[in-house]
């Protein structure tokens, strides 16, 4: 696999920012082929689009996790934005992270990498404050990805704590909750309206340890969805909110999203 670092002037967010990016690459005791044959023949891949946590960077993924080793198991390319600690949101005092993840990017990495653009070839999964991201970015844009992953933390910001936990930060992305109630940052909104619409969904998968703090308001998210007909599969297991855990569930998640329907 080939890592890569690309920086570019963002429309959306008015600055240079980067993505980090795994792309497959020959490799001669893998591949029954020349390089020059490899090359020539390589395909369109499908494409995962991996949300940091909050306080963390685009690269941060390649440094705690075994992600290069799961995503050349698996042939996917990957992405990994860097959006600082916008709760992948248009910013109330800040800048248009979502209008630049949900619009901008993909053009960028279409453009740049080999990935399909088909529907069922492009996936999403994020931790902590990238299950946020991840969550967020597939309910209002259904009909983009297959699927979804949210690992520790996806759920109803009230119910999860994050305006108790950190007021500040969650104010700055949200502004007030009734500010944050009815809005496309409102999971619980959106996919309660979805469904009366009749709007097929991607499917979302979430996983918690048992020792997380968010792991209550996570796991109450789940449920109430599952019960409201959203298609969720929540699963738990012992752990904190720590690499540790992510490492371990990485694979799994990644075998979920990746099952044919």
């Amino acid at each position: 696999m080939g890592v890569i670092r690309y920086t570019f002037y963002s429309e959306a967010l008015r600055e240079q920012t980067n993505i980090m990016a795994i792309v497959p690459s020959f490799e001669p005791w893998r591949h029954r082929m020349s390089a020059k044959e490899f090359y020539e023949t390589y395909p369109k891949h499908k494409v995962l689009y991996i949300c940091h946590g909050g306080s963390d960077d685009s690269s941060l993924y390649l440094r705690r996790t075994r992600i290069e080793e799961y995503a050349n198991e698996r042939d996917l390319i990957v992405i990994f934005p860097e959006v600082r600690n916008s709760f992948y949101s248009n910013m109330v005092r800040g800048k248009k992270y979502f209008t630049y993840l949900t619009e901008e990017l993909p053009k960028v990495v279409e453009n740049l990498f080999p990935v399909s653009k088909r529907k069922e070839d492009r996936y999403v999964l994020g931790n902590s404050m990238g299950s946020h991201g991840a969550f967020k970015w597939a309910l209002n844009c259904p009909d983009y990805f297959a699927a979804a992953t949210g690992m520790s933390g996806a759920g109803d910001l009230e119910e999860l704590g994050f305006y108790d936990r950190m007021p500040d930060r969650v104010i700055n992305s949200f502004g007030t909750l009734e500010e944050y109630r009815g809005s496309y940052n409102d999971f619980k909104f959106l996919y309660k309206k979805h469904l009366a619409e009749g709007v097929s969904l991607p499917r979302l998968y979430a996983c918690c340890g048992t020792e997380d703090g968010f792991y209550p308001g996570a796991k109450k998210f789940a449920v109430d969805g599952k019960e409201a007909g959203l298609p969720i599969l929540f699963e738990e297991g012992p752990g904190g909110h720590d690499w540790a855990f992510w490492d371990k569930w990485l694979p799994i998640m990644l075998d979920h999203m990746l099952k044919e329907d």
